[in-house]
């Protein structure tokens, strides 16, 4: 659900800023990577861990244990600057994980996209 969510949000902004840029409005998404925050601490709700899940568990453990988490404080200026921007991004990601994870997640959209292009085509008819 909480990854489901910011799918939800990114598509609502990317909308939003279509239709509102003629009014000289600018939309800014940002997309934090790992920050030290309580996040996953004592102020979260965890369900009864699934014994079927671990693995996955495991594996998210070693990865944040091998991140440097962002600091919170330090993001204010980062903010700052992009609202004083004459023009912002429509995403921004703040800390230095997110950038490689999403050129990982794009070099295999495309991949895939490249490879069944030729499915795509036959949709276009003709």
């Amino acid at each position: 659900m909480y990854h489901a969510s910011k799918w939800g949000l990114e598509g609502l902004s990317q909308a939003l800023a279509q239709e509102v840029k003629g009014f000289g409005i600018h939309v800014t998404l940002i997309e934090p990577g790992g920050f030290s925050t309580d996040w996953g601490g004592a102020s979260a709700k965890h369900a009864e861990p699934l014994e079927a899940y671990e693995p996955m568990h495991e594996a998210s453990r070693q990865r944040r244990a091998g991140n440097t988490p962002g600091d919170p404080t330090a993001s204010a200026e980062a903010l700052m600057r992009i609202v004083d921007a004459d023009e912002p991004p429509l995403r921004a990601f703040f800390g230095t994980a997110p950038l490689g994870i999403a050129e990982r997640d794009y070099e295999g959209r495309l991949a895939t996209w490249r490879e069944w292009q030729p499915v795509a085509e036959i949709a276009q008819g003709g």
